[in-house]
């Protein structure tokens, strides 16, 4: 295939405050983008994530006409404003760059199984929305991470069984990973992607063994990671040509329900 066929499931855009990272401007992802064949990509605000409060729909609204296109948007929801970023995000259904919700437990304090984010799913139900959630470990260095483990999604996942889950960086490093596995097996609704700083030895190899390759979807993290960190894993993966294209593309369609046709 001549064409772009590839799909970064997960990537932000925009400033991290004062934190170092790769340029994060929809020029330069779509540069990397056309470097690496990726046709599209799902993304959302970093300040939104950050700061918390919003949904940063409005800047993503401009990636994806900046982008022609190719940068869909998910909504952040912050649970402790849930009512305002829930309003904004109804009166941007109809955009067609929308992707999906995105939550982080962690950056907003919040634990996952929180009654705070009852409401949340509530609206990811009712309109058909696939939900993308931080996930990680439980981490010495790092203690809000245990508001993100795969487990207190579980109430949710159970609770809300036509609500599309995707668990970013599929549970993380350390327990939370077999967690985030389990849940994909037992729960249709559950995904996984792997983005992030997760450099473990054979893990695409690892992650087909231990669930259907139809629950795995390619995601950078960008710019916290770049895109052909995790993009080569796949390629050289030895696993089968049809997981590596559902890994890199149709998990993506089929996750997050928006239509994309090759560039």
């Amino acid at each position: 295939m001549n064409e772009p066929f590839i799909i970064d499931a997960h990537l932000h855009v925009g400033s991290a405050g004062q934190l170092s990272v790769a340029d994060p401007t929809v020029g330069h992802i779509v540069a990397l983008m056309d470097r690496l064949g990726i046709a599209r990509a799902i993304g959302s605000d970093h300040t939104a994530l950050l700061e918390g409060g919003g949904t940063g729909l409005a800047r993503m609204m401009r990636a994806f006409e900046e982008s022609q296109g190719r940068v869909h948007g998910l909504a952040v929801v912050d649970p402790r404003a849930a009512s305002k970023c829930l309003g904004e995000l109804e009166r941007s259904l109809d955009w067609k760059g929308l992707a999906g919700i995105k939550i982080h437990p962690s950056c907003h304090q919040t634990p996952a199984d929180d009654p705070s984010y009852g409401p949340v799913w509530q609206f990811a139900s009712s309109h058909d929305l696939t939900i993308l959630a931080h996930s990680w470990s439980v981490s010495d260095y790092n203690p809000s991470q245990a508001l993100s483990v795969p487990g207190r999604f579980e109430r949710w996942v159970r609770e809300f069984p036509t609500v599309r889950l995707v668990l970013g960086h599929a549970g993380g490093r350390g327990s939370g990973r077999p967690e985030a596995i389990r849940l994909a097996n037992e729960c249709a609704n559950v995904y996984l992607d792997f983005a992030g700083d997760i450099y473990c030895y054979r893990l695409i190899e690892t992650l087909v063994q231990a669930v259907a390759s139809t629950k795995i979807l390619f995601g950078s993290d960008f710019p916290w990671t770049g895109p052909s960190d995790h993009l080569s894993r796949v390629l050289l993966a030895d696993v089968g040509d049809g997981d590596k294209a559902r890994i890199l593309r149709l998990n993506a369609m089929n996750a997050y329900q928006v239509k994309m046709e090759p560039c």
